[in-house]
């Protein structure tokens, strides 16, 4: 009898704990870097759980290790939405594709991106095709889990609508790069926004509005380090300065809002969220590789330490 109401106790706590997790969302920075090589800032990816399902956005140098150190099964995602296709928000794709087949991913990815998608995926599979067909035929993996699922998108658009989660596509302005789009996703009466690559956006603005998660890119060089240079002006352009994030937290007030895709020249990341903080007193913070935030009741931020390989 006490071993039978043991098993009914163990039973009833797994069950509450999992009622008291369903709410929370867990969105894990996987990459906060741009195009510039960096041992500490990966490429652009952000990976958001909910209720046991992955989505994934972008997919930057580095994903695949980032995803082990995060200790994320790698067969476990399905859904992966680019924001754009420059080469810094794409280049992990491939190894996640075909590391998590061998891994015997047990479906299709869906992949949804911008006009380009499609060639770029269809592109890969051919130059991988005779890794294809040594491991379809020597190891056995499922042929059909191989290739992808594709949707283009050009304007804004709902991507996902299912289990009581949305996931919506919005333009931003990435110019010349165009469309490119930033990602609203809603579950559990929560809102978490991803800006993608875009300088000042009004799009945004509509979407991003009482946010409870903000993950928005930041770029900054000094004035003596723009003057004539117009490589760097250029670059600038289209991305988002300080001045320009203050004017959009100040507009959208979010609950917490993290700085990614972090693009500094000359100017350390201290100085960029003091000069920010000047104009706005909301939760702030420079977003970083392993960072992951916990969205429910409250909003907790924690930094995952990798596990040792062995």
């Amino acid at each position: 009898m006490h071993h039978i109401v043991s098993r009914l106790l163990f039973f009833s706590l797994y069950w509450l704990t999992g009622l008291a997790q369903a709410n929370i969302i867990e969105v894990t920075l996987l990459g906060t870097g741009t195009p510039v090589p960096s041992s500490e800032r990966y490429g652009p990816a952000t990976l958001v759980k909910i209720n046991h399902q992955y989505f994934l956005f972008d997919t930057g140098r580095g994903l695949i290790t980032r995803l082990q150190q995060s200790q994320t099964p790698i067969n476990a995602i399905q859904h992966v939405y680019f924001t754009h296709l420059h080469s810094d928000h794409i280049t992990g794709f491939s190894d996640y594709w075909l590391t998590s087949w061998i891994w015997q991913r047990p479906h299709q990815l869906q992949v949804t991106g911008p006009d380009g998608t499609l060639n770029f995926i269809q592109q890969l599979e051919k130059a991988y095709q005779a890794n294809y067909q040594y491991r379809r035929d020597n190891t056995k993996l499922n042929a059909d889990t191989y290739y992808s699922h594709i949707d283009e998108i050009n304007q804004d658009t709902l991507v996902y609508q299912q289990d009581g989660i949305k996931i919506t596509a919005f333009t931003v302005s990435h110019q010349p790069v165009s469309p490119a789009f930033g990602y609203k996703i809603e579950a559990e009466n929560k809102k978490i926004v991803i800006s993608g690559d875009t300088t000042y956006s009004d799009n945004l603005i509509r979407h991003a509005t009482h946010a409870d998660l903000l993950i928005h890119e930041i770029a900054a060089a000094p004035t003596a380090l723009l003057e004539g240079n117009l490589r760097l002006q250029k670059v600038m352009n289209y991305h988002t300065t300080p001045q320009q994030m203050i004017t959009i937290l100040n507009k959208t007030q979010p609950k917490y809002t993290l700085l990614n895709h972090v693009l500094l020249f000359g100017i350390g990341e201290e100085k960029i969220i003091k000069q920010i903080q000047q104009q706005y007193d909301g939760k702030l913070a420079i977003g970083r590789d392993l960072m992951q935030v916990t969205i429910g009741d409250s909003i907790n931020i924690r930094v995952i330490k990798p596990l040792k390989s062995h």
